[in-house]
């Protein structure tokens, strides 16, 4: 029986996929429920399972839309390139120019994956690909990912997270989008990100940053340098046909 019950979650995720692949512009919780034919504490628990692992997000109106994971997979399975493998080579260069690891992070209904890194020796180790990591305040990619937001959602998420300067965090958030970068002291560990932009009202997809241990100081110019070529050199790619980003990796 608990093989079947299995059995059956296991197919009612695949109808949510499937509903969504064919709704781009994505579905809300009623009519996905209308549509998968199931209960709502049902359709709850399959809907953070499959937001847990990537396979679908929320965009900003609170609609369900197919996640980086599945598109990634789609991608791949299609012949065209998919985001990691247009931008891992930038990230890879990043890493080996500043000697520092690097990254490239997602926004994920209320958390941040890594989609792609490059971990140097004796540096910075990052959490797993595709991993959710829902603590926001305390991370300068997570940050600089929030910045980029609807400000009603920053807000709500952070004050989940923190008791007071709400106002505080407000105005460190609109200071990241103003300035176009992020660089967060942690501890011993400097983080540097800068938002990568792309598709239509060239949307932020995401952020390329460096975490360094113990960094010096005057290595910062050089290394913010470095992130925003990055960043850029990434938004080229990914308006590049996957030919052309295979030519260029």
């Amino acid at each position: 029986m608990v093989g079947g019950s299995q059995l059956l979650a296991g197919r009612r995720a695949l109808n949510i996929i499937d509903a969504l692949s064919l709704a781009p512009e994505g579905l809300s919780f009623s009519q996905l429920e209308a549509t998968i034919g199931v209960s709502a504490a049902t359709l709850s628990r399959l809907l953070k399972m499959l937001l847990d692992e990537s396979w679908i997000e929320t965009e900003q109106k609170g609609l369900y839309v197919i996640g980086a994971r599945m598109m990634t997979v789609a991608r791949h399975l299609s012949g065209h390139w998919s985001e990691h493998e247009i931008i891992e080579p930038v990230v890879k260069e990043l890493a080996f120019l500043t000697g520092h690891s690097a990254c490239f992070a997602r926004f994920a209904n209320d958390s941040f994956v890594l989609t792609t890194k490059t971990e140097m020796p004796s540096s910075y180790h990052f959490i797993e690909l595709y991993y959710k990591h829902s603590i926001l305040h305390d991370n300068g990619m997570a940050l600089a990912l929030l910045a980029h937001q609807d400000p009603e959602t920053a807000r709500y998420l952070l004050e989940e997270q923190v008791n007071d300067s709400i106002e505080d965090y407000m105005a460190l958030l609109q200071k990241i989008q103003r300035e176009g970068n992020h660089i967060s002291h942690e501890s011993s560990v400097t983080r540097i990100a800068v938002p990568v932009r792309h598709g239509i009202g060239h949307t932020v997809k995401g952020v390329v940053a460096i975490a360094a241990i113990n960094m010096d100081t005057s290595d910062t110019d050089r290394c913010l340098e470095a992130v925003r070529n990055a960043a850029f050199e990434a938004e080229r790619r990914l308006s590049t046909s996957g030919e052309t980003a295979r030519e260029a990796g």
